[in-house]
């Protein structure tokens, strides 16, 4: 692009709200942590920030405290998986055929591309009560909604099940792969052959588009904002056929925000902090995939327009390309200030940060039995050696019965449960992992095969990690009985 217009030209306000955002929780694809947003907001003094993770709230914890430690508000949200047709996919498949056949995706094309297509928008939450419900729909996604194999399963979210959980919700309309600009870009569709199974006028799609937001506005009315974004991107459908620009995107969707009365909102969709740090996540997206980042099949956005700009390196960029082609600059000052106008809908309110671990039931009796027959088949309860841990001297059995009380008293015997699990998992699989930390050295988690070195014998066991200073109260470990050897052991 023509570089006629400097980001030093621009003489409006600097005041700015980034809401579509992706943090290093958006495995393989965000850079920058929750930290470092926080940081650029007090540096550029930004009023508040959200960050709207793929299909998940995981970072809502690390967002919300360095957000509060700077004094910047947080916004959460979420990028949810859309797709309309989950509930025809789970009628069809209920009937007996499967979608992934070669025969039914022959059969039905259109169907097919639609329901194996994810569509993107872009959910904030409005006050605490939209907070929950975020949270909700995002979980029962995963219970109702997942649809995929392996490593690509998605999580996804329908029309009316959003509608069923709308309050205190914010809607933007969507990335270029919102089902807005979807219907926008979608002219010829194209089977794995390369021939058109379907097309559309320019008509069509355009009435399409005008469907959604029409449904979106009469749920949402005045918490339903179009969103603009510029990344300069050639928009490619999902068989590959070139369609429509995204600045011809853009400027329509100028136009139905106008004739609908719909508030223009602007994101930059980041991912990262500076221009530079592109190659690095198009590295990251790589590894996702598992192909160098020189493969022609690499799915990847392919612009490194996707940082944390500014309000004026946004300015210059409208200026620079296509997209301001015929908008007025008060446009672009209007859904600059929309930004802030969203931040300063949302309400401030306190977010549980503690753990969320389930529950098991009888984890404790659960773990308990584990350790005992680990501590048999191996040979343990019969080792009279002690080994000087913390400066007692202590045999096996009376080291796991030191842990196991302390595992129980604080509450972790779920936790454990659950790594165990997981670590079983990933062993099955072949992944190369190791534990971190000083459970690292728990006798306990060797028990339970959660590592395969025992602390006892390589001076790895101490006991940092089950400190009862730590817990907020105090035990005395030469006294670890309230586990009794007679229902422990036997």
């Amino acid at each position: 692009m023509s570089e006629q217009y400097k980001q030093e030209d621009y003489k409006g306000p600097t005041e700015f709200v980034h809401l579509h955002n992706h943090t290093v929780f958006s495995a393989l694809d965000g850079v920058a942590t929750p930290e470092q947003y926080a940081e650029q907001c007090v540096l550029r003094g930004y009023p508040a920030m959200s960050a709207t993770e793929h299909g998940h709230m995981a970072s809502v914890p690390d967002m919300y405290l360095a957000f509060r430690k700077h004094g910047i508000k947080y916004i959460p949200g979420c990028e949810i998986y859309f797709n309309d047709y989950e509930p025809e996919r789970q009628r069809i498949e209920a009937s007996g055929f499967k979608v992934r056949s070669p025969e039914w995706r022959k059969n039905n094309p259109e169907l097919s591309a639609r329901i194996s297509r994810n569509r993107h928008l872009t959910v904030l939450c409005k006050n605490e009560v939209g907070y929950h419900n975020l949270l909700k729909l995002t979980t029962q996604a995963y219970e109702t909604g997942l649809f995929g194999m392996g490593q690509t399963q998605y999580n996804r979210i329908w029309f009316d099940k959003l509608c069923e959980f709308k309050e205190g919700l914010i809607i933007l309309s969507g990335c270029l792969n919102g089902p807005v600009c979807h219907e926008l870009r979608y002219r010829k569709l194209k089977n794995k052959d390369g021939e058109v199974v379907a097309e559309r006028s320019a008509g069509a799609a355009l009435d399409a588009a005008v469907d959604w937001v029409k449904k979106f506005k009469a749920e949402f009315g005045e918490d339903y904002y179009i969103e603009l974004q510029m990344p300069g991107i050639e928009a490619i459908d999902q068989f590959g056929e070139a369609t429509v620009r995204d600045e011809d995107v853009f400027r329509w969707l100028v136009s139905i925000a106008d004739k609908f009365k719909i508030q223009l909102v602007l994101a930059n969709d980041c991912h990262y902090l500076e221009r530079k740090d592109f190659e690095l996540q198009k590295l990251m997206m790589a590894v996702a995939q598992g192909l160098t980042m020189d493969s022609p099949d690499l799915f990847h956005v392919n612009s490194s327009e996707q940082y944390m700009k500014s309000r004026p390196e946004l300015w210059a960029r409208f200026k620079n390309c296509d997209y301001s082609k015929g908008i007025d600059d008060g446009v672009f000052e209007t859904m600059c200030n929309n930004t802030l106008q969203i931040a300063d809908k949302c309400e401030v309110f306190n977010v549980d940060t503690s753990p969320k671990i389930p529950e098991i039931d009888n984890a404790d009796n659960e773990i308990k039995m584990i350790v005992a027959r680990r501590l048999k088949s191996g040979g343990f309860d019969k080792d009279k050696r002690r080994f000087l841990i913390d400066g007692l001297k202590v045999t096996y059995v009376e080291q796991a019965k030191i842990e196991l009380n302390r595992f129980i008293d604080k509450g972790f015997s779920s936790y454990f449960l659950i790594t165990r699990e997981l670590v079983k998992y990933g062993r099955q699989r072949g992944w190369p992992f190791s534990p971190r930390g000083s459970a690292g050295g728990s006798l306990v988690c060797y028990l339970m095969e959660i590592h395969t070195l025992d602390p006892m014998l390589w001076g790895l066991s101490f006991n940092r990690f089950l400190s009862p200073s730590r817990g907020g109260y105090m035990l005395n470990i030469e006294m670890p009985s309230p586990i009794d050897d007679a229902s422990f052991l036997h």
